[in-house]
């Protein structure tokens, strides 16, 4: 137990030695002045909204997945499980 002590004591001494001894590189920012301009348009998602849509028929649950950005269905209706509300 003591050599792992010593050993792992060693190694961070060395570890902090090395550390001390690389030179620091310094990075200066110039600062720089950006112009946004507005035309008025809107902004638009690129990717389609989609949701669940569910329905209980004879008690049984259903779902299907609507694509509400092109008001379209996406497959049939896959049966989920019985309704016991």
């Amino acid at each position: 137990m003591k050599t792992k002590k010593a050993i792992l004591t060693t190694a961070s001494i060395l570890t902090l030695s090395v550390c001390s001894l690389l030179p620091v590189a310094t990075v200066s920012a110039s600062s720089q002045e950006i112009s946004v301009e507005y035309d008025g348009n809107s902004v638009t998602p690129r990717s389609d909204y989609k949701e669940w849509i569910y329905k209980v028929e004879n008690g049984k649950i259903y779902k299907r997945l609507y694509n509400a950005s092109t008001a379209s269905w996406i497959g049939d209706w896959i049966y989920v499980g019985e309704y016991t509300g």
